[in-house]
């Protein structure tokens, strides 16, 4: 159940790690910060070019510092648990969290949410947009709010728990809880409220502590894609 304590790889890994973090949050809040002007104008985008338009704002935000980090440290998507080791218990854990959570918003709401994506504008403007430019929408919002926004989770959570010399397993991972916070803090400061925080505060625990308790990330991904703006048929 607990994070396994410190692990010693030494100052300047952790040092490493540190940078890595605050840069791509720093480098997120600064994007964001954007957000006020540029949301209102992105949200009024019809078909595939709106959803090109926001998915590229969006993988700008939580995508690109990653990227960029990833290739200056050498690293490899397997070391985030991008891997097929353990993919079916990954799976596995994040649909059964991910159905935990849609009850939990569906009974707040009064109404069954199980639809992923519902209440997205780039799903909208994906399903306006006539096929075949309507699928490959619903393939980028997939690709940029599901895989995309889910990894920036994954990474917080391991760079943190690198940047405290913790390891980073079990339920009670640092890095996972630091994620949840985040993700609860972030959603607060943009207007929406007490709930706004609890609900982010507990898909970003989701997200977040599947690696560290399967050691694989693919669940993280379908937690997001399942939970992220979920509404009714």
């Amino acid at each position: 159940m607990e994070d396994h304590g410190t692990v010693q790889d030494g100052f300047p890994s952790r040092r490493a790690a540190a940078i890595d973090l605050s840069v791509a949050v720093a480098f997120f809040l600064a994007c964001s910060a954007a957000q006020p002007v540029l949301d209102s104008l992105l949200r009024q985008g019809r078909g595939l070019d709106g959803v090109l338009a926001l998915a590229g704002y969006q993988f700008a935000c939580e995508g690109l510092a990653l990227l960029v980090i990833m290739l200056v440290r050498h690293e490899r998507l397997s070391s985030y648990g991008i891997t097929r080791q353990n993919a079916g218990k990954s799976v596995a854990l994040g649909l059964t969290l991910a159905v935990i959570n849609d009850m939990a918003m569906s009974w707040h709401a009064g109404a069954l949410l199980w639809i992923p994506l519902r209440r997205h504008s780039a799903t909208r403007m994906s399903l306006a947009a006539g096929f075949p430019a309507s699928v490959v929408g619903l393939v980028v919002t997939v690709a940029v709010w599901g895989l995309a926004e889910s990894f920036f989770g994954v990474f917080f959570s391991k760079k943190l728990n690198e940047a405290l010399g913790r390891s980073g397993h079990g339920w009670l991972s640092v890095g996972a809880l630091g994620f949840a916070f985040f993700n609860g803090l972030i959603h607060l400061a943009i207007g929406q409220g007490l709930q706004g925080f609890v609900t982010s505060f507990a898909s970003g625990y989701a997200i977040a502590v599947i690696p560290a308790v399967t050691e694989n990330a693919w669940g993280s991904a379908l937690v997001q894609i399942l939970t992220d703006a979920v509404g009714k048929l």
